[in-house]
């Protein structure tokens, strides 16, 4: 039997004022807030440290357009010897 192909279906939306976006686990909100402020994260690009140096806590988008709503999508695999998952696509282009 032939695997099915990947779906793509919306799964919902982000608004942006400030021309940049926070990728985050909310699990290290607490002590990522405590670690970074506003001005902190605003000036930093990119991959964002834990306190013992290390990149990954979070990750900052910014320099994509600016303001507006922008649209995720889900993308489901369906693989012939796993479950199905998802990976999601940020769409800055519209």
């Amino acid at each position: 039997m032939k695997p099915k192909k990947p779906t793509i279906q919306p799964y919902g939306n982000v608004a942006v004022d400030s021309g940049q976006l926070l990728i985050i686990d909310p699990c290290y909100m607490e002590d990522f807030m405590k670690q970074y402020s506003y001005e902190d994260i605003c000036s930093i690009e990119g991959n964002m440290q834990f306190k013992r140096g290390h990149d990954g806590i979070a990750c900052k988008l910014g320099g994509f357009g600016g303001d507006g709503m922008f649209d995720v999508d889900s993308v489901t695999f369906y693989n012939k010897y796993s479950p199905p998952y998802s990976k999601f696509i940020l769409n800055l282009y519209e």
